[in-house]
């Protein structure tokens, strides 16, 4: 609850009431509504005095709060901003809209809210606590750890400012120093806390373990968690990841599909089931489509094995994989979400498959390939690649460092540190990459000699075309490596020290790309190393992957 307090005194009857006001409604008993949790009577009494007094100010400051309590911060906001035109010297309202700023994810501004509130209210904890979210909002992280170290200088042992603290941490890839935090905020807030924190804490404690590989210390803190919190989607959620980078793949699938009630996942289809395979033989089945590209590649495996059960697959697909999905063996028809659905019987994710055909490590359908280039984009590319491929003097090789914005803080490599392995002599290097940045752009003109093909590359089909062209495909984790792996093209990815589950770990192969070779990272964010390998390797097997 935003706290809120009356900028004038009022007189109270006896019993502590505040009396009524003969002048019509008072902002006296709107206040005393809301101490007493009566929101919607406060709101009513706030409402009545704004409609004959509209620039009151505490009726616009409550308001407002009442409103950021029903999670309408626009119009907090709005209350908020009209209140301080007419006060601008009351901390707990500049307070307040920053907390309102913080909501709708105006950083900045919130930030600037929060710094007005300590100027008349210095050296407030839950001030600085919250100037330290919202510089974590706008990726300040040095200086919200400042703020949170400071909230708990004044208010030792907090549990705000501890949970937000290993947040910061988390972000400045100071993994055990998080850690520790979420462990004495668990500790200060106690097994009986609100169900809500202690989802967080538990939720982020497991991550911190996940970044630095301590697989069975997370999945412990998964299931230790206190009984009330023990099926929370997000605890569950974790739980499954670190079960299937460990290789449980009976138990991982099963909790996976807890996914969709995770609020960052895509949302949920009306409708849609995990298959009972034994039920799908006659039956126009509809697979859609979730999460990234890489796992739509992966999955398609499966659409064969749905086919081959007896039922009508039926697929939406996004639509740059529209022109290979509709070629696997099986697929009768393939759309994008956007088309309308066509008549089905059953309805079902792609990566709920792997649940329904009960995959295990030792029965992952690896068979490939799996996917194929339509004849049409490979008669294109074979005729206008001809010249910019040039003569044949070495290996052809194609490389990807990033993908999304948002797996690139985990897996991209900057364009820089690949230099050893650009220079590896003898190689014909070819870039993979639909968009190069301006700045990518000029390195590779100023420092190699790559062949840049983002003017020909249009969707998956035409990528699918050029790696058709090469002899191997060198990739971080994207959605680039897992085609090259789907077309039975020898792939080398270079992977973080914490990488996604599909690649379990140790491993220097992949039992979902019988071509796929791992080169990972030895310590948390040392691609150097990673570099010097792969192109030590480059360097040594030219003969094997030239053809």
């Amino acid at each position: 609850m935003e706290e809120y307090r009356l900028s004038a005194r009022f007189r109270l009857d006896a019993g502590g009431r505040p009396l009524p006001n003969e002048a019509g409604p008072s902002i006296e008993q709107a206040g005393h509504y809301y101490r007493a949790r009566d929101y919607p009577a406060a709101a009513r009494l706030c409402d009545a005095i704004l409609a004959l007094r509209p620039d009151d100010f505490d009726a616009l400051h409550l308001r407002g709060v009442l409103l950021l309590e029903q999670q309408q911060p626009a119009d907090a906001l709005d209350h908020l901003q009209r209140a301080a035109r007419q006060r601008r010297d009351v901390a707990q309202l500049h307070f307040n809209i920053g907390n309102a700023l913080l909501a709708l994810k105006q950083h900045g501004q919130a930030a600037a809210a929060f710094r007005r509130t300590l100027e008349l209210r210095p050296d407030d904890p839950d001030t600085l606590n919250n100037l330290g979210n919202a510089l974590i909002g706008d990726a300040r992280y040095e200086e919200s750890e400042a703020c949170f170290r400071r909230a708990l200088a004044l208010r030792p042992g907090t549990a705000k400012p501890l949970y937000n603290l290993g947040r910061a941490l988390m972000w400045l890839d100071r993994l055990q120093e998080a850690a520790s935090c979420f462990r004495h905020a668990l500790a200060a807030v106690g097994p009986d806390a609100e169900e809500r924190r202690l989802i967080d804490l538990y939720v982020n404690l497991s991550d911190v373990c996940v970044r630095q590989c301590h697989y069975e210390e997370a999945l412990a803190i998964c299931r230790g968690v206190p009984p009330a919190i023990a099926d929370a989607p997000a605890i569950r959620w974790n739980e499954s990841l670190t079960l299937l980078v460990l290789g449980d793949y009976a138990e991982g699938w099963r909790k996976y599909e807890c996914r969709f009630l995770v609020p960052d996942h895509d949302p949920p289809r009306d409708g849609a089931v995990t298959l009972d395979l034994d039920a799908v033989a006659g039956k126009r089945v509809l697979v859609f489509p979730e999460q990234g590209r890489g796992d739509m590649i992966q999955f398609a495996r499966y659409l064969p094995m749905l086919a081959a059960r007896g039922a009508t697959v039926l697929v939406e697909m996004y639509a740059d994989l529209i022109p290979l999905f509709a070629r696997i063996d099986g697929v009768a028809q393939a759309g994008t979400p956007d088309d309308p659905a066509p008549d089905h019987d059953l309805l079902t994710p792609l990566l709920s498959l792997p649940a329904a055909f009960g995959t295990t490590l030792e029965s992952v359908p690896a068979s490939v390939p799996y996917l194929s280039v339509p004849p049409r984009h490979l008669e294109q590319w074979r005729a206008g690649l001809g010249p910019r491929l040039g003569p044949r003097l070495g290996p052809r090789v194609g490389i990807a460092w990033r993908g999304s914005e948002k797996s690139a803080p985990r897996s991209a490599v900057p364009l820089p540190a690949l230099a050893p392995l650009l220079a590896v002599p003898g190689i014909a290097f070819h870039c993979l990459h639909k968009d190069v940045s301006p700045e990518d752009r000029a390195w590779l003109a100023a420092n190699t000699a790559v062949t840049v093909h983002d003017a020909m590359l249009g969707d998956f089909a035409d990528t699918a075309a050029l790696i058709a062209q090469l002899d191997l495909v060198i990739s971080i984790d994207t959605a680039v490596a897992h085609l090259a792996g789907a077309l039975a093209k020898p792939v080398w990815l270079m992977l973080p020290f914490s990488p996604d589950w599909r690649w379990l770990r140790h491993r220097e192969d992949s039992p979902w790309y019988p071509t796929a070779r791992l080169f990972r990272q030895r310590r948390r964010g040392d691609w150097d190393d990673v570099v010097r390998r792969v192109s030590a390797a480059l360097s040594a097997d030219q003969s094997v992957i030239a053809s």
